[in-house]
């Protein structure tokens, strides 16, 4: 079956712990944003949801920290913080599904980490929060390394992407492919607060422009100069390169300061 739905979202924690932080008309916006994604989702009717977003040292540390990782678990929980306004729940996997992501990923040269153990933090929680709140969708996470160099490239994420997208042609279910993270922020540095809207609605141009070239040129430097927070890009890159030149349409940006973070949501026409 192929690809029936797909979209990238930011997952700033701010959006359910501290939402009152926030201009009312930005908070409109963005509501008025997840509303629009949740109901795309329920209209395509997925069976099973490839989420791919980033680490936040909430499994992994410096004594193990590979480029990426699939969860073959038959369920998880979730969300590890107590503060983000999301109440614990368990989410159930699907391990078929991963075993086969796997085995496509190694089969193309992508030796990828995996797992029957793996905690869901805000970057998986806080968008099924909003996309699938009764969490009866079994979930696939992909983590990108987003927080300790070498980070992986995003020449290599869009090609781990393409691997996904290949696989889920030839899969029966019907597949929902979600992106989350970034977009510029600097969470605990020294650029902390700071957002680079310039880049953040540059590189949603690209996005939507499916303009691979640009995609894949990003460097480590582009990224860190955005803020650490904008590797976490590297997961929407792949989801480009899962759904290949798919149009895809800007729902909603918003360079919302309390929370620190460039807030940006994509649809595409899957």
């Amino acid at each position: 079956m192929p690809l029936v739905y797909a979209a990238a979202t930011s997952h700033a924690p701010g959006i359910t712990a501290w939402n009152d932080a926030a201009p009312a008309q930005q908070r409109e916006r963005i509501a008025t944003g997840f509303g629009t994604l949740r109901e795309r989702f329920e209209a395509a009717r997925p069976d099973v949801i490839v989420l791919l977003t980033s680490e936040h040292w909430t499994n992994f540390f410096l004594d193990h920290m590979g480029a990426f990782f699939v969860g073959r678990a038959e369920s998880y929980r979730g969300p590890v913080e107590p503060w983000l306004g999301i109440a614990p729940a368990v989410v159930r996997g699907n391990p078929d599904l991963a075993t086969a992501l796997i085995d496509a990923a190694y089969d193309d040269g992508f030796e990828v980490s995996f797992g029957y153990e793996l905690q869901l933090d805000h970057g998986a929680m806080l968008p099924l929060h909003f996309l699938v709140p009764e969490l009866k969708i079994p979930l696939v996470p992909v983590l990108f390394n987003a927080l300790a160099a070498p980070q992986p490239s995003a020449r290599r994420c869009y090609g781990l992407g393409r691997v996904i997208g290949e696989l889920v042609a030839r899969r029966s279910e019907r597949v929902a492919i979600v992106a989350t993270g970034g977009m510029s922020h600097d969470p605990g540095e020294r650029g902390h607060g700071r957002i680079d809207s310039d880049f953040d609605r540059t590189f949603l141009g690209r996005m939507a422009a499916a303009d691979v070239t640009a995609l894949t040129s990003y460097r480590n430097a582009d990224f860190a100069a955005a803020g650490s927070g904008a590797y976490e890009l590297l997961a929407w890159i792949a989801l480009r390169g899962a759904i290949g030149a798919i149009a895809g349409s800007v729902v909603a940006y918003e360079p919302v300061v309390p929370w620190a973070t460039g807030i940006g949501m994509m649809t595409f026409a899957a």
